[in-house]
């Protein structure tokens, strides 16, 4: 019976397409936090008058609730009263559209990993020797050679590090997508651990529920292995 399980998941078309959006999921939404969090923790790097008023502001993510902020998003979002639309001029249904809903499930995701990633990427640039910045200052490098000779590489294992953490997170999303779209619209957001929710709790078939699960435990294994290839390659340990 257990073998039975996995030939019926590799057979049902739901895995693909739930492979497929957790994928695309994963590729919204890792680039997009390491991206954002650098630039803001680079903006609060220095310490400054005030500085401890958005440095808070940054790392605020970390205080909101999963629930909550869905509800927030849902409501900034709305495709009629949100503020969203409003202002960035688009006229999306977000969460309605099966074309845009997994972006918005993305940027729910990406402002909740916000503070997590701000505080470890802060904390990592000041912790760079400002010794190695002002030889380099002063035998004439600009800001963008500091930044990639010299500060970049020596955070480069807290940058593995949110890598591999937003990676795993991405590919197990499950709370946005449960709260807001429950897989919908026509299956868009439906990701690896919600198809195995339903499966296993909603529909009550717990043996195939447990195969999906193994299944994506071992897609989540091949995912951090592949990351942990290039470490030796992009990682400098000082």
């Amino acid at each position: 019976m257990g073998l039975e399980n996995f030939v019926e998941a590799f057979r049902d078309e739901q895995l693909l397409r739930a492979l497929l959006n957790t994928l695309k999921f994963t590729i919204l939404t890792v680039p997009a936090t390491l991206l954002i969090t650098l630039t803001l923790a680079l903006l609060a790097e220095k310490v400054r008058k005030g500085s401890r008023i958005y440095q808070v502001m940054f790392a605020l993510p970390m205080a909101v609730s999963m629930s909550s902020a869905v509800m927030i998003f849902q409501l900034l979002m709305n495709p009629t009263i949100g503020m969203f639309n409003y202002i960035t001029g688009l006229d999306l249904n977000w969460f309605g559209d099966e074309t845009y809903a997994l972006t918005g499930i993305a940027i729910i995701s990406v402002w909740m990993s916000i503070g997590f990633s701000f505080l470890f990427l802060l904390a990592a640039l000041r912790n760079v020797p400002q010794e190695l910045l002002e030889s380099a200052e002063m035998e004439g490098s600009g800001y963008m050679q500091k930044l990639f000779r010299i500060k970049l590489p020596l955070i480069s294992p807290t940058l593995f590090f949110l890598l591999c953490t937003d990676l795993i997170g991405s590919l197990l999303v499950f709370g946005p997508v449960s709260i807001l779209t429950k897989g919908g619209p026509m299956g868009a957001t439906e990701t690896m651990v919600y198809w195995m929710y339903t499966e296993a709790f909603e529909k009550g078939k717990y043996g195939y529920g447990s195969a999906i699960a193994v299944i994506i435990f071992f897609i989540v294994m091949i995912f951090t292995l592949i990351t942990f290839a290039y470490e030796k390659k992009g990682v400098h340990y000082t």
